[in-house]
Protein backbone atom coordinates (compact mmCIF):
# COMPACT_ATOMS: atom_id res chain seq x y z
CA UNK A 1 0.00 0.00 0.00
CA UNK A 2 3.34 1.98 0.80
CA UNK A 3 3.93 1.98 -2.92
CA UNK A 4 0.43 3.55 -4.59
CA UNK A 5 0.26 6.19 -1.60
CA UNK A 6 3.82 7.21 -2.43
CA UNK A 7 2.75 7.99 -6.12
CA UNK A 8 -0.55 9.40 -5.23
CA UNK A 9 1.64 12.16 -2.87
CA UNK A 10 4.04 12.46 -5.50
CA UNK A 11 1.36 13.15 -8.30
CA UNK A 12 -0.18 15.85 -6.30
CA UNK A 13 2.68 17.54 -4.88
CA UNK A 14 4.08 17.77 -8.86
CA UNK A 15 0.68 19.68 -9.47
CA UNK A 16 0.74 21.50 -6.24
CA UNK A 17 4.68 22.85 -7.42
CA UNK A 18 3.48 23.36 -11.23
CA UNK A 19 0.37 25.73 -10.00
CA UNK A 20 3.27 27.47 -7.55
CA UNK A 21 5.75 28.06 -9.97
CA UNK A 22 3.50 29.31 -12.07
CA UNK A 23 2.21 32.32 -9.84
CA UNK A 24 5.56 32.56 -8.21
CA UNK A 25 7.10 33.37 -11.72
CA UNK A 26 3.69 35.81 -12.49
CA UNK A 27 4.14 37.29 -9.15
CA UNK A 28 7.98 38.50 -9.04
CA UNK A 29 8.42 38.53 -12.72
CA UNK A 30 5.24 38.65 -14.90
CA UNK A 31 4.41 36.78 -17.58
CA UNK A 32 6.34 33.50 -17.81
CA UNK A 33 9.10 32.81 -21.02
CA UNK A 34 9.96 29.29 -21.51
CA UNK A 35 12.91 30.35 -23.94
CA UNK A 36 14.10 32.29 -20.45
CA UNK A 37 13.44 30.07 -17.48
CA UNK A 38 14.91 26.78 -20.14
CA UNK A 39 18.20 28.86 -20.23
CA UNK A 40 18.71 29.81 -16.46
CA UNK A 41 17.81 25.88 -15.51
CA UNK A 42 21.14 25.04 -17.20
CA UNK A 43 23.02 26.48 -14.24
CA UNK A 44 20.85 25.32 -11.40
CA UNK A 45 22.53 25.83 -7.94
CA UNK A 46 24.96 27.66 -9.37
CA UNK A 47 22.32 30.33 -10.27
CA UNK A 48 20.83 30.65 -6.81
CA UNK A 49 23.98 31.24 -5.35
CA UNK A 50 24.81 33.99 -7.42
CA UNK A 51 21.32 35.54 -7.65
CA UNK A 52 19.76 37.71 -5.14
CA UNK A 53 19.09 35.95 -2.24
CA UNK A 54 15.51 37.54 -1.47
CA UNK A 55 14.74 35.40 -4.98
CA UNK A 56 15.73 32.14 -3.70
CA UNK A 57 13.98 32.75 -0.11
CA UNK A 58 10.58 33.39 -1.90
CA UNK A 59 11.13 30.19 -4.39
CA UNK A 60 11.40 28.34 -1.50
CA UNK A 61 8.70 29.60 0.09
CA UNK A 62 6.34 29.11 -2.74
CA UNK A 63 7.44 26.18 -4.56
CA UNK A 64 8.55 24.16 -1.71
CA UNK A 65 7.22 24.70 1.41
CA UNK A 66 3.56 25.90 -0.02
CA UNK A 67 3.06 22.92 -2.16
CA UNK A 68 4.39 20.73 0.66
CA UNK A 69 1.42 22.80 3.27
CA UNK A 70 -1.24 21.56 0.38
CA UNK A 71 0.29 18.31 0.42
CA UNK A 72 -0.34 17.96 4.01
CA UNK A 73 -3.96 19.89 3.69
CA UNK A 74 -5.13 17.34 1.33
CA UNK A 75 -3.73 14.04 3.18
CA UNK A 76 -5.72 15.43 6.29
CA UNK A 77 -8.99 15.89 4.49
CA UNK A 78 -9.13 13.46 1.56
CA UNK A 79 -9.57 10.61 3.70
CA UNK A 80 -12.49 12.93 5.93
CA UNK A 81 -13.86 13.60 2.92
CA UNK A 82 -13.81 9.56 1.85
CA UNK A 83 -15.57 8.30 5.37
CA UNK A 84 -18.29 11.29 4.32
CA UNK A 85 -18.51 10.22 1.20
CA UNK A 86 -19.51 6.61 2.39
CA UNK A 87 -22.39 7.68 4.23
CA UNK A 88 -24.16 8.93 1.11
CA UNK A 89 -26.23 6.18 -0.99
CA UNK A 90 -24.79 3.16 -2.64
CA UNK A 91 -25.69 4.30 -6.14
CA UNK A 92 -23.48 7.25 -5.42
CA UNK A 93 -20.54 5.25 -4.49
CA UNK A 94 -18.91 4.01 -7.81
CA UNK A 95 -18.71 7.62 -9.18
CA UNK A 96 -17.08 9.04 -6.40
CA UNK A 97 -14.56 5.93 -5.81
CA UNK A 98 -13.87 6.37 -9.82
CA UNK A 99 -13.24 9.97 -9.45
CA UNK A 100 -10.77 9.36 -6.31
CA UNK A 101 -9.01 6.50 -8.19
CA UNK A 102 -8.11 9.30 -10.75
CA UNK A 103 -8.41 12.20 -8.87
CA UNK A 104 -4.20 12.82 -8.41
CA UNK A 105 -4.21 12.14 -12.57
CA UNK A 106 -6.34 14.89 -13.42
CA UNK A 107 -4.82 17.25 -11.29
CA UNK A 108 -1.42 16.68 -12.69
CA UNK A 109 -3.42 16.68 -16.14
CA UNK A 110 -5.06 19.98 -15.38
CA UNK A 111 -1.45 21.29 -13.87
CA UNK A 112 0.30 20.68 -16.84
CA UNK A 113 -2.12 22.27 -19.46
CA UNK A 114 -1.91 24.95 -17.64
CA UNK A 115 1.60 25.46 -17.26
CA UNK A 116 2.00 24.64 -20.78
CA UNK A 117 -0.65 26.90 -22.13
CA UNK A 118 0.84 29.56 -19.49
CA UNK A 119 4.02 29.42 -20.75
CA UNK A 120 3.11 29.13 -24.96
CA UNK A 121 4.77 25.69 -24.70
CA UNK A 122 3.16 24.54 -28.03
CA UNK A 123 5.33 27.14 -30.14
CA UNK A 124 8.08 26.48 -28.30
CA UNK A 125 8.02 22.71 -29.28
CA UNK A 126 6.45 23.65 -32.93
CA UNK A 127 9.45 25.89 -33.23
CA UNK A 128 11.34 22.60 -34.41
CA UNK A 129 9.73 22.42 -37.60
CA UNK A 130 9.33 26.34 -38.48
CA UNK A 131 11.58 28.49 -41.06
CA UNK A 132 14.67 29.32 -40.71
CA UNK A 133 14.37 33.01 -40.13
CA UNK A 134 17.74 33.37 -38.38
CA UNK A 135 19.91 31.35 -41.48
CA UNK A 136 18.15 33.81 -43.71
CA UNK A 137 18.92 36.68 -42.51
CA UNK A 138 22.01 36.46 -40.92
CA UNK A 139 25.12 38.82 -42.20
CA UNK A 140 28.58 37.01 -40.40
CA UNK A 141 29.99 39.92 -39.18
CA UNK A 142 33.81 38.83 -39.54
CA UNK A 143 32.64 39.20 -43.50
CA UNK A 144 31.69 43.02 -43.10
CA UNK A 145 35.52 45.18 -43.58
CA UNK A 146 35.13 47.73 -41.26
CA UNK A 147 36.82 51.20 -42.05
CA UNK A 148 38.16 53.69 -39.13
CA UNK A 149 37.47 57.45 -39.57
CA UNK A 150 37.42 58.36 -36.60
CA UNK A 151 37.63 56.31 -33.94
CA UNK A 152 36.39 57.12 -30.52
CA UNK A 153 37.09 55.46 -27.10
CA UNK A 154 33.35 53.72 -25.73
CA UNK A 155 31.55 53.90 -22.73
CA UNK A 156 28.79 51.12 -22.64
CA UNK A 157 25.94 51.41 -20.34
CA UNK A 158 23.37 48.87 -19.89
CA UNK A 159 20.57 50.12 -17.11
CA UNK A 160 18.92 47.29 -15.82
CA UNK A 161 15.36 46.83 -17.12
CA UNK A 162 14.83 50.86 -17.96
CA UNK A 163 12.08 51.80 -20.04
CA UNK A 164 11.24 54.92 -21.79
CA UNK A 165 8.05 55.28 -20.59
CA UNK A 166 9.22 56.47 -17.13
CA UNK A 167 10.15 59.68 -18.72
CA UNK A 168 6.00 60.08 -19.06
CA UNK A 169 5.20 62.59 -16.80
CA UNK A 170 1.25 62.14 -17.73
CA UNK A 171 1.67 58.80 -16.12
CA UNK A 172 4.14 59.44 -13.01
CA UNK A 173 3.14 62.41 -12.50
CA UNK A 174 7.01 63.80 -13.32
CA UNK A 175 9.54 62.66 -15.17
CA UNK A 176 11.55 59.45 -13.79
CA UNK A 177 14.28 59.77 -16.21
CA UNK A 178 14.92 63.66 -16.23
CA UNK A 179 18.63 63.34 -15.35
CA UNK A 180 19.26 61.24 -18.24
CA UNK A 181 16.44 63.27 -20.54
CA UNK A 182 18.16 66.60 -19.77
CA UNK A 183 21.82 64.88 -20.71
CA UNK A 184 20.01 65.87 -24.69
CA UNK A 185 21.73 63.05 -26.39
CA UNK A 186 20.29 61.44 -29.93
CA UNK A 187 18.04 58.29 -29.35
CA UNK A 188 15.85 56.74 -30.58
CA UNK A 189 12.32 56.65 -29.68
CA UNK A 190 11.05 53.64 -30.82
CA UNK A 191 13.56 50.73 -29.31
CA UNK A 192 11.60 47.73 -29.03
CA UNK A 193 12.31 44.13 -27.57
CA UNK A 194 12.51 41.25 -29.95
CA UNK A 195 12.17 37.47 -29.27
CA UNK A 196 14.91 36.30 -27.45
CA UNK A 197 16.26 39.34 -26.03
CA UNK A 198 13.98 39.60 -22.67
CA UNK A 199 16.12 39.19 -19.42
CA UNK A 200 19.92 40.67 -19.24
CA UNK A 201 22.67 38.37 -20.76
CA UNK A 202 20.02 37.70 -23.72
CA UNK A 203 19.87 41.59 -24.07
CA UNK A 204 23.75 42.01 -23.73
CA UNK A 205 24.10 39.12 -26.55
CA UNK A 206 21.76 40.45 -29.05
CA UNK A 207 23.29 44.03 -28.87
CA UNK A 208 26.76 43.12 -29.33
CA UNK A 209 26.61 39.86 -31.40
CA UNK A 210 23.50 40.73 -33.17
CA UNK A 211 21.80 37.33 -32.49
CA UNK A 212 19.20 36.01 -29.92
CA UNK A 213 19.38 33.98 -27.20
CA UNK A 214 17.82 31.37 -28.71
CA UNK A 215 17.05 27.19 -28.62
CA UNK A 216 20.44 26.00 -26.79
CA UNK A 217 18.93 24.30 -24.14
CA UNK A 218 18.57 21.22 -21.49
CA UNK A 219 15.75 20.01 -23.58
CA UNK A 220 18.30 19.90 -26.78
CA UNK A 221 20.13 16.80 -28.26
CA UNK A 222 23.32 18.37 -27.39
CA UNK A 223 24.71 18.75 -24.08
CA UNK A 224 24.06 22.10 -22.73
CA UNK A 225 27.16 22.55 -20.25
CA UNK A 226 29.73 21.93 -22.76
CA UNK A 227 28.29 24.34 -25.15
CA UNK A 228 27.44 26.86 -22.60
CA UNK A 229 31.32 26.67 -21.58
CA UNK A 230 32.16 27.80 -25.03
CA UNK A 231 29.61 30.63 -25.20
CA UNK A 232 28.58 31.37 -28.93
CA UNK A 233 32.49 30.41 -29.77
CA UNK A 234 32.10 30.64 -33.27
CA UNK A 235 30.37 34.51 -33.20
CA UNK A 236 32.00 37.54 -34.08
CA UNK A 237 30.70 40.12 -31.36
CA UNK A 238 31.05 43.61 -31.09
CA UNK A 239 34.02 43.52 -28.37
CA UNK A 240 35.67 40.72 -30.48
CA UNK A 241 36.19 43.60 -33.55
CA UNK A 242 36.97 46.09 -30.98
CA UNK A 243 40.10 43.98 -29.67
CA UNK A 244 40.91 43.71 -33.38
CA UNK A 245 41.12 47.48 -33.47
CA UNK A 246 43.59 47.57 -30.74
CA UNK A 247 40.74 48.28 -27.95
CA UNK A 248 41.17 47.31 -24.30
CA UNK A 249 38.09 45.65 -23.11
CA UNK A 250 36.73 46.30 -19.42
CA UNK A 251 33.12 45.03 -17.74
CA UNK A 252 32.15 46.57 -14.96
CA UNK A 253 29.17 45.24 -13.15
CA UNK A 254 27.22 45.34 -9.89
CA UNK A 255 26.53 41.44 -9.99
CA UNK A 256 27.92 38.63 -9.98
CA UNK A 257 29.58 37.91 -13.59
CA UNK A 258 28.89 34.32 -12.83
CA UNK A 259 24.80 34.62 -12.96
CA UNK A 260 23.72 32.99 -16.20
CA UNK A 261 26.49 32.74 -17.37
CA UNK A 262 27.94 36.30 -18.53
CA UNK A 263 31.72 35.13 -17.66
CA UNK A 264 31.60 32.78 -20.08
CA UNK A 265 30.06 35.31 -22.31
CA UNK A 266 32.67 37.85 -21.58
CA UNK A 267 35.42 35.67 -21.28
CA UNK A 268 34.93 34.51 -24.66
CA UNK A 269 34.19 37.32 -26.06
CA UNK A 270 37.64 39.77 -25.92
CA UNK A 271 36.77 41.30 -22.13
CA UNK A 272 40.16 41.78 -20.68
CA UNK A 273 39.34 42.92 -17.54
CA UNK A 274 36.03 41.69 -15.64
CA UNK A 275 34.65 42.83 -12.48
CA UNK A 276 31.36 41.96 -10.81
CA UNK A 277 30.36 41.14 -7.17
CA UNK A 278 33.18 38.35 -6.39
CA UNK A 279 35.78 40.80 -7.72
CA UNK A 280 34.61 43.77 -5.49
CA UNK A 281 34.33 41.47 -2.62
CA UNK A 282 38.12 40.48 -3.26
CA UNK A 283 38.74 44.25 -3.55
CA UNK A 284 37.72 45.12 0.01
CA UNK A 285 34.15 45.59 -0.25
CA UNK A 286 31.65 44.75 2.37
CA UNK A 287 29.11 42.06 1.48
CA UNK A 288 26.57 44.35 4.59
CA UNK A 289 27.31 47.59 2.14
CA UNK A 290 25.88 45.67 -0.90
CA UNK A 291 22.25 44.87 -1.70
CA UNK A 292 21.01 41.23 -2.60
CA UNK A 293 23.32 41.31 -5.81
CA UNK A 294 25.94 43.24 -5.47
CA UNK A 295 27.36 46.57 -5.76
CA UNK A 296 24.71 49.25 -5.20
CA UNK A 297 24.91 51.88 -8.52
CA UNK A 298 26.39 54.36 -6.93
CA UNK A 299 29.09 52.42 -5.94
CA UNK A 300 29.83 50.68 -8.78
CA UNK A 301 29.63 54.37 -10.71
CA UNK A 302 32.40 55.25 -8.17
CA UNK A 303 34.43 52.50 -9.25
CA UNK A 304 33.82 53.46 -12.69
CA UNK A 305 35.20 56.86 -12.77
CA UNK A 306 38.70 55.07 -11.21
CA UNK A 307 38.53 52.80 -14.07
CA UNK A 308 38.08 55.58 -16.56
CA UNK A 309 40.40 57.69 -15.34
CA UNK A 310 43.12 54.57 -15.84
CA UNK A 311 41.71 54.37 -18.88
CA UNK A 312 42.76 57.34 -20.36
CA UNK A 313 45.69 57.64 -18.91
CA UNK A 314 46.96 54.57 -20.57
CA UNK A 315 46.63 55.68 -23.91
CA UNK A 316 45.59 52.70 -25.39
CA UNK A 317 41.66 52.75 -27.41
CA UNK A 318 39.14 51.21 -24.78
CA UNK A 319 35.93 50.15 -24.40
CA UNK A 320 34.02 50.30 -20.65
CA UNK A 321 31.27 48.42 -20.32
CA UNK A 322 28.91 49.14 -17.11
CA UNK A 323 25.56 47.04 -16.25
CA UNK A 324 24.09 48.50 -12.95
CA UNK A 325 21.44 46.52 -10.81
CA UNK A 326 19.70 49.18 -8.49
CA UNK A 327 16.14 48.89 -10.95
CA UNK A 328 16.06 45.41 -11.00
CA UNK A 329 12.30 43.41 -10.13
CA UNK A 330 10.78 43.11 -8.31
CA UNK A 331 11.40 45.50 -6.16
CA UNK A 332 14.52 47.19 -6.71
CA UNK A 333 17.00 48.66 -4.35
CA UNK A 334 17.34 51.54 -2.64
CA UNK A 335 20.37 52.63 -1.32
CA UNK A 336 21.06 54.67 2.04
CA UNK A 337 22.50 57.60 -0.31
CA UNK A 338 19.55 57.66 -2.01
CA UNK A 339 17.28 57.17 0.82
CA UNK A 340 18.78 60.14 2.39
CA UNK A 341 18.73 62.18 -0.08
CA UNK A 342 15.01 62.06 -0.16
CA UNK A 343 14.14 58.98 -2.76
CA UNK A 344 11.63 57.03 -2.01
CA UNK A 345 9.60 53.56 -3.36
CA UNK A 346 10.11 52.20 -6.42
CA UNK A 347 10.03 55.49 -8.36
CA UNK A 348 12.69 56.69 -6.15
CA UNK A 349 14.97 53.69 -7.12
CA UNK A 350 14.06 54.80 -10.67
CA UNK A 351 15.07 58.47 -10.47
CA UNK A 352 18.22 57.87 -8.19
CA UNK A 353 19.56 55.13 -11.18
CA UNK A 354 19.10 57.79 -13.30
CA UNK A 355 20.83 60.62 -11.45
CA UNK A 356 23.50 58.39 -10.96
CA UNK A 357 24.34 57.40 -14.65
CA UNK A 358 23.56 61.22 -15.41
CA UNK A 359 26.39 62.53 -13.01
CA UNK A 360 28.68 59.58 -14.40
CA UNK A 361 28.32 60.96 -17.95
CA UNK A 362 28.58 64.67 -16.16
CA UNK A 363 31.70 63.86 -14.81
CA UNK A 364 33.36 62.37 -18.19
CA UNK A 365 32.29 65.01 -19.55
CA UNK A 366 33.52 67.94 -17.58
CA UNK A 367 36.69 66.32 -16.88
CA UNK A 368 37.63 66.17 -21.21
CA UNK A 369 37.05 62.72 -21.45
CA UNK A 370 34.49 63.26 -24.10
CA UNK A 371 36.82 64.65 -26.44
CA UNK A 372 38.19 61.01 -27.37
CA UNK A 373 34.69 59.57 -25.91
CA UNK A 374 31.28 58.27 -26.83
CA UNK A 375 28.56 57.13 -24.68
CA UNK A 376 25.62 54.62 -24.94
CA UNK A 377 23.42 53.98 -22.68
CA UNK A 378 20.50 51.81 -23.20
CA UNK A 379 18.41 49.70 -20.69
CA UNK A 380 18.99 46.33 -21.16
CA UNK A 381 15.38 45.22 -21.80
CA UNK A 382 11.50 46.07 -20.88
CA UNK A 383 10.81 46.01 -16.95
CA UNK A 384 9.23 42.86 -15.76
CA UNK A 385 6.94 42.60 -12.55
CA UNK A 386 7.53 46.46 -10.66
CA UNK A 387 5.29 48.14 -8.78
CA UNK A 388 4.90 50.22 -11.72
CA UNK A 389 4.20 47.76 -14.15
CA UNK A 390 0.31 48.63 -14.34
CA UNK A 391 1.24 52.38 -15.16
CA UNK A 392 3.55 51.17 -17.99
CA UNK A 393 1.27 48.96 -19.59
CA UNK A 394 -1.15 52.24 -19.60
CA UNK A 395 1.02 53.45 -21.88
CA UNK A 396 0.27 52.98 -25.67
CA UNK A 397 3.53 51.73 -26.61
CA UNK A 398 6.56 50.63 -24.54
CA UNK A 399 9.83 51.09 -25.49
CA UNK A 400 13.79 50.57 -24.18
CA UNK A 401 15.80 53.78 -23.48
CA UNK A 402 18.29 54.55 -24.93
CA UNK A 403 20.90 57.68 -25.76
CA UNK A 404 24.02 58.30 -27.83
CA UNK A 405 26.11 61.12 -26.58
CA UNK A 406 29.07 62.50 -28.20
CA UNK A 407 30.18 65.97 -29.41
CA UNK A 408 29.43 64.59 -32.96
CA UNK A 409 26.59 62.21 -32.91
CA UNK A 410 25.58 61.00 -36.50
CA UNK A 411 22.40 61.80 -37.81
CA UNK A 412 19.95 58.75 -36.91
CA UNK A 413 18.45 57.21 -40.68
CA UNK A 414 15.63 56.10 -38.20
CA UNK A 415 13.16 55.98 -35.33
CA UNK A 416 13.07 52.11 -34.78
CA UNK A 417 15.61 50.06 -33.29
CA UNK A 418 15.55 46.49 -32.05
CA UNK A 419 18.54 45.08 -30.01
CA UNK A 420 20.23 43.64 -32.76
CA UNK A 421 20.53 46.71 -34.42
CA UNK A 422 23.03 48.10 -31.54
CA UNK A 423 25.96 46.02 -32.72
CA UNK A 424 26.82 47.57 -36.50
CA UNK A 425 24.73 51.13 -34.30
CA UNK A 426 27.30 51.77 -32.02
CA UNK A 427 29.93 50.70 -34.36
CA UNK A 428 29.45 53.69 -36.59
CA UNK A 429 28.61 55.63 -33.25
CA UNK A 430 32.37 54.51 -32.03
CA UNK A 431 33.79 55.92 -35.03
CA UNK A 432 33.63 53.14 -37.97
CA UNK A 433 31.59 52.79 -40.93
CA UNK A 434 30.02 49.84 -41.45
CA UNK A 435 29.73 49.07 -45.43
CA UNK A 436 25.92 48.22 -46.28
CA UNK A 437 24.77 49.12 -42.39
CA UNK A 438 24.19 45.18 -41.56
CA UNK A 439 25.66 42.98 -39.19
CA UNK A 440 24.45 39.86 -37.67
CA UNK A 441 20.55 40.48 -38.06
CA UNK A 442 20.77 44.53 -37.66
CA UNK A 443 20.74 47.70 -39.79
CA UNK A 444 22.68 49.91 -38.46
CA UNK A 445 20.94 52.88 -37.03
CA UNK A 446 23.16 55.87 -38.60
CA UNK A 447 24.67 54.56 -41.57
CA UNK A 448 22.60 56.88 -43.99
CA UNK A 449 23.74 54.25 -46.92
CA UNK A 450 22.46 51.17 -45.32
CA UNK A 451 19.18 49.25 -47.05
CA UNK A 452 16.39 49.65 -44.44
CA UNK A 453 15.27 47.05 -42.40
CA UNK A 454 11.81 45.78 -43.74
CA UNK A 455 8.84 47.21 -41.93
CA UNK A 456 7.01 43.58 -40.60
CA UNK A 457 10.35 42.85 -39.54
CA UNK A 458 9.35 42.51 -35.78
CA UNK A 459 6.37 40.70 -36.99
CA UNK A 460 8.19 38.11 -39.12
CA UNK A 461 10.57 37.92 -35.72
CA UNK A 462 7.48 37.30 -33.39
CA UNK A 463 6.77 34.54 -35.54
CA UNK A 464 10.08 32.38 -37.00
CA UNK A 465 13.08 34.17 -35.31
CA UNK A 466 13.73 31.31 -32.41
CA UNK A 467 12.86 28.65 -35.36
CA UNK A 468 15.90 25.90 -34.90
CA UNK A 469 18.42 27.05 -37.14
CA UNK A 470 21.29 25.23 -38.14
CA UNK A 471 23.33 28.26 -38.76
CA UNK A 472 22.49 29.30 -35.41
CA UNK A 473 23.69 26.07 -33.58
CA UNK A 474 26.84 26.60 -35.76
CA UNK A 475 27.86 29.95 -33.68
CA UNK A 476 27.85 27.20 -30.26
CA UNK A 477 29.54 24.57 -31.63
CA UNK A 478 33.05 23.35 -29.62
CA UNK A 479 34.28 23.23 -33.63
CA UNK A 480 34.87 25.76 -35.95
CA UNK A 481 33.10 23.72 -38.61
Amino acid sequence: MAGPRLVRSSLYLLAFFLFCFSYWIHRYFGKPDLDQITYHLNFGLELARTSDPALTRRFIRWCILVPLVLLALLSYCEPRVWRAIAKIPRRFHALFYRLHKWFPQLLILGATTFWMCDVSALKYVTASFGPDYFGANYVRPGSVALVARQPKNLILIYVESLEQGYSASATFGRDLLAPLTGLHGTSFPDYEQAPGTGWTIAAMVATQCGVPLERVTIFDGNTQGEMINSFLKNATCLTDLLAEQGYHNVFMGGASTSFAGKDKFLNQHHYHEVYGREEWLKGGAMAGDMNGWGLYDADLFSRAKTKLRELSAAHQKFDLTLLTVDTHEPEGHLSDSCAKEGYAAFEGVVSCTAREVADFVRYARDKGYLDDTNIVILGDHLSRKNPLTAQLEQLPERAIFNTFISRDTPAPNRTHLLHFDLMPTILEFTGYAVPGGRMGLGYSGFNQHSVQPPKDRLAAMDKDLLNRSDKYMALWAESDD
